[in-house]
């Protein structure tokens, strides 16, 4: 019976099916993408992480087996990669040698020479160390017995190999493998170093460890809670075990909780407005196929069934159809998402199916309602009264409107998990359905005021069709439904639009350019020159070093960065500043002759000379000796140590006096002259280009000039005479609120980099923050070194970067990551907002053409109550043209008004909203985002929808004209 009746009105229960199956795919969609979007969230957050972000490193003195890893393993884990290390200085050095073992190190680098070490006290060295295959190294913690005595003296390390690794490998977990002047790079042993020596020193041992490392293809969104568990059982493990857990996990987990709160609230708001467009389909679709069954209903109370056989039969068709909307709609929800990656049909999803068939199912039992107490008489009338609409649902509607936008404009109370009101995003299905809401109530009082002026003129299709919309029997229901989906469509459409565009601004902004090289940390010199060699045209990359700070700074060849960076905000020259030649001193011993006043009897005067010496960022400086009684002569010694296998940079001299009586008040000082420097270099003395007697080449309290390099020896102040290598206030392009008087980090880390403003921007190329854009070459020559928070980068033109990464490489400059802009504006729209506003856009374009349809089929549903009507036109001599036309004013009106309202409220929402929607899980500093109403999505919604419903209400009315006859009126009612 059932079936025989939805076949019967098969057309009808295929819309209601179709318009059900619609916003349960929305809604079971919405858990679905959110878990989606979680896992997208978890591993775009670990690939930006450093390595040692991504995991931890347990290290422990006291359980050599690592016992306690075993616990701490999880699906989402990598294997652990288990390991040993201890350091020690070599008896002729002050480094420290680390000294490791990792289960798997040979896998994990690239052999210059040798081999890897196979048995007992055999190592292999970085091959920038120094050391030579064959070498023996002698570490003073590591001991062993001498042979045929009792005495022990430090172990003897053979040499077998020469390695280069990547220390951006994960492997590693961000250990340094390249030396600097306080550590070098490490050692690699084998466990059997550590049974075949002792560990001098009370309490000293080896150190175990283990990396336990996030697995980005195993993880998903629903972990985060593990990995927040894990971190704290790790933490306390070590706590209570005297161990150490060394890693950044807790900034990654940060990002990880803030980012994925970001996405909850956003997302529950856009799958709530939707589930209520889907409840208002229902509600309307379903009532007319119960209604549609009314003749039917009333035959059965005729025939005497009980109020439950008449309950039973009255929801029977609708159910059997909710119930397969409901099974269609997950199904089809579970297909979509597999699209975009693993879907799993959670209870949260399968609920909100239920949620929504639930409308269906409400107005189900209103309409059976009403039509079980209808006079069986009503069923049966040839033409329907006009039912008049309570205000009752039009208040309700209007008051939670009212309550969403004071909620919009006093700020919110709704917001998600980092205190952001998200608010604004219940405003959109807000304004639709208020609009709506009006627009159904005034289109008849319009139609009413169109009386007149029909009865005049005009024609009889316009003098017909004005007054059924002003009867108003599908005109309410049908404007509310193509308003509310119309206007939720466009301003989902609006926002879409913005928030790409910023989007796209943003991401190319804090990338900087088409894509970014990450390298491995060298020299700043070497690091130019692989960059000069990898493009020699100069126009496809850019050498750029980061160091983050208060204000952040960026150094840069401006001359390269033209061509590659987005939005370069001035002329190359900007950043520029005539300078002189910097001064490289490289030998074993500075000779400095000199002419000077004699010094009082009570002073002991030295003078320093001050380096830049390679592989650190502190300044080293020798003394010259104390100033003799006479007035001048030669004075040497010995350079640092560095300087005599590598160039060191002169940046300056300076004095000190001590009193050997009272210390004098009188601002007594005397002149030092340089006139000359040489240096020694394998036996040899060479007279050093340092330009002393060159005006303007020497800066600070002194002056160069013909006679030579002139500065005072004050009594009470030490002031530094430098190379006038870079100016005192370096050019700098800043993009926020800086202080005249702020100096930049440098690329030491040391706050030295005073700066003039040449130009203020909104934003800079790769700044996300407040921070300046300076000349790499004037930073290199201001920094005494490159600290280790700086990295490296290489800013490449669009479809070079794989060309450049290769040349990097074969210029010997390590590539640890490649970053385009185009996926950091992929990885803003898998956050939170931009998820929630891509359901929220797919969803409402169809909710709309299903709302369309809907309407057209219900005003044909309408008319088609009217056929006695229009058979009687027709009998009375009225043109099938003129009724044509009367049927397609009728439903241009109706839908025109729903339209109208649709596009005001849709645009209303997003002037209103969108500047206070939360587009971004964390929000930019810079650029500053815009909210441009484009005109022409908005325009496409509005048109496509008005025109498509136009076309289908023409069709629909050339099917129904052709059953309007005249022997429609002999037909008996029922």
């Amino acid at each position: 019976m059932i079936w025989r009746g939805l076949w019967e009105r098969r057309w009808l229960s295929l819309l209601v099916l179709v318009v059900a199956v619609v916003p349960v795919t929305a809604a079971a969609y919405g858990p679905m993408r959110r878990d989606q979007a979680e896992t997208a969230i978890v591993r775009d957050v670990l690939a930006a992480a450093p390595v040692e972000g991504r995991g931890w490193r347990y290290s422990t003195t006291a359980d050599p087996a690592l016992k306690a890893v075993p616990g701490f393993v999880r699906d989402f884990l990598a294997p652990p990669v288990r390991g040993m290390e201890i350091d020690s200085v070599r008896a002729d050095e002050r480094r420290s040698y680390p000294l490791v073992w990792q289960d798997g190190q040979c896998a994990h680098v690239t052999l210059a020479e040798g081999r890897c070490p196979a048995a007992a006290k055999e190592v292999m060295a970085e091959a920038g160390s120094g050391l030579k295959v064959g070498e023996s190294v002698r570490l003073v913690r590591l001991i062993a017995s001498i042979p045929g005595t009792d005495e022990m003296s430090p172990a003897p390390l053979t040499v077998v190999g020469l390695y280069r690794g990547d220390q951006a490998d994960p492997f590693w977990f961000g250990r340094r493998l390249t030396g600097n002047s306080s550590r070098a790079g490490p050692l690699f042993t084998v466990p059997e170093t550590r049974s075949g020596t002792i560990v001098s020193g009370t309490g000293e041992s080896w150190s175990d460890y283990a990396i336990l490392a996030v697995n980005r293809d195993r993880v998903l969104g629903s972990d985060l809670p593990a990995l927040g568990a894990l971190h704290a059982t790790l933490a306390q493990a070590g706590r209570e075990a005297g161990s150490s857990v060394l890693g950044r996990f807790a900034d990654t987990l940060d990002v990880l909780t803030r980012q994925i709160g970001a996405l909850g609230v956003p997302l529950v708001l856009v799958v709530a407005q939707l589930a209520a467009l889907g409840w208002l389909l229902l509600f309307q679709t379903v009532a007319d196929l119960v209604r549609a069954r009314g003749p039917e209903i009333a035959l059965a109370r005729l025939r005497g069934q009980s109020r439950l056989q008449v309950w039973r039969f009255c929801l029977a068709e609708p159910l059997a159809v909710l119930a397969a909307a409901l099974v269609a709609g997950t199904a089809l929800a579970w297909l979509i998402a597999a699209r975009s990656g693993p879907a799993t049909l959670s209870p949260a999803a399968a609920g909100a199916g239920v949620v929504t068939v639930f409308g269906g199912l409400v107005a189900a039992v209103v309409a059976a309602r009403r039509t079980a107490r209808r006079p069986v008489t009503e069923e049966w009338r040839r033409v329907p009264r006009r039912a008049a609409r309570g205000r009752v649902l039009d208040t309700a509607v209007l008051a939670v409107a009212s309550v969403g936008l004071v909620e919009l404009l006093a700020g919110g109370i709704i917001t998600e998990s980092s205190g952001r009101s998200v608010a604004a995003l219940a405003v959109p299905g807000l304004l639709a359905l208020a609009a709506a809401l009006l627009a159904a109530r005034l289109l008849p009082l319009l139609a009413r005021t169109a009386f007149a002026i029909t009865r005049r003129g005009g024609g009889l299709a316009g003098f017909l069709a004005i007054r059924q919309v002003a009867r108003g029997a599908a005109t309410a229901g049908s404007v509310i439904v193509v308003a509310a989906t119309v206007g939720v469509a466009v301003f989902a459409a609006a926002a879409w639009t913005v928030t790409s565009a910023n989007y796209r601004e943003v991401a190319r902004v804090h990338t900087g350019a088409s894509a970014v090289i990450d390298v491995a940390p060298t020299g700043i010199a070497e690091f130019r020159r692989a960059v000069e060699a990898a493009d020699p045209s100069g126009r496809a990359a850019a050498p750029v070093v980061r160091v983050l700070g208060n204000p952040a700074m960026l150094a840069a060849d401006p001359a390269r960065l033209a061509h590659v960076a987005y939005g370069y905000p001035a002329a190359t020259g900007a950043l520029s500043s005539p300078v002189v030649p910097r001064v490289w001193v490289r030998g074993e011993r500075l000779r400095l002759t000199a002419t000077h006043e004699r010094p009082p009897d009570d002073w002991i005067v030295r003078v320093y000379g001050v380096f830049g010496l390679p592989g650190t960022v502190q300044p080293g400086q020798i003394s010259l000796g104390p100033l003799r009684a006479d007035t001048g002569g030669t004075y040497e010694w010995n350079l640092p140590r560095p300087c005599r296998d590598e160039p060191c940079e002169l940046r300056g001299f300076r004095s000190e006096v001590l009193f050997t009586g009272d210390v004098g008040q009188d601002g007594t000082s005397l002149d030092y002259t340089i006139t000359r420097l040489d240096v020694r270099r394998d036996g040899r003395w060479t007279e050093l280009d340092a330009a002393l007697d060159t005006p303007g080449a020497w800066t600070g309290r002194g002056q160069a000039a013909d006679g030579g390099l002139t500065f005072p020896i004050d009594a009470l102040a030490a002031p530094l005479v430098r190379p006038a290598t870079y100016p005192d206030q370096v050019p700098a392009l800043v993009n926020g609120p800086i202080d005249g008087g702020m100096h930049l980090p440098g690329l030491d880390d040391a706050y030295t980099l005073g700066i003039e403003q040449k130009t203020a921007t909104a934003a800079l190329p790769g700044l996300d923050r407040v921070g300046a854009l300076v000349d790499l070459d004037l930073a290199d020559r201001v920094a005494f070194g490159l600290a280790d928070k700086a990295t490296l980068e290489v800013w490449v033109a669009e479809g070079q970067a794989d060309r450049i990464a290769a040349a990097l490489e074969r210029e010997n400059l390590a590539v640890s990551a490649i970053r385009h802009a185009t996926d950091l504006e992929r990885r803003f729209t898998t956050q939170g907002p931009g998820a929630a506003l891509t359901l929220l856009l797919a969803a409402a374009v169809a909710a709309a053409a299903l709302a369309l349809g809907r309407t057209v089929l219900a005003l044909y549903a309408a008319a088609r109550a009217r056929r006695y009507e229009l058979a009687a036109l027709d009998a009375a001599g009225v043109k099938p043209g003129v009724l044509r036309l009367a049927l397609l004013l009728e439903q241009a009106l109706t839908l025109g008004a729903g339209t109208l309202a649709g596009l005001l409220a849709g645009m209303s929402a997003a002037r209103l909203a969108l500047p206070r929607i939360p587009q971004f899980a964390d929000q930019p500093v810079t650029p500053p985002l815009a909210y441009p109403l484009d005109p022409l999505p908005i325009l496409t919604v509005g048109a496509a929808a008005l025109l498509g419903g136009l076309l289908l209400a023409a069709a629909l009315a050339e099917i129904l004209l052709r059953g309007v006859t005249v022997d429609r009126l002999r037909e008996a009612p029922g």
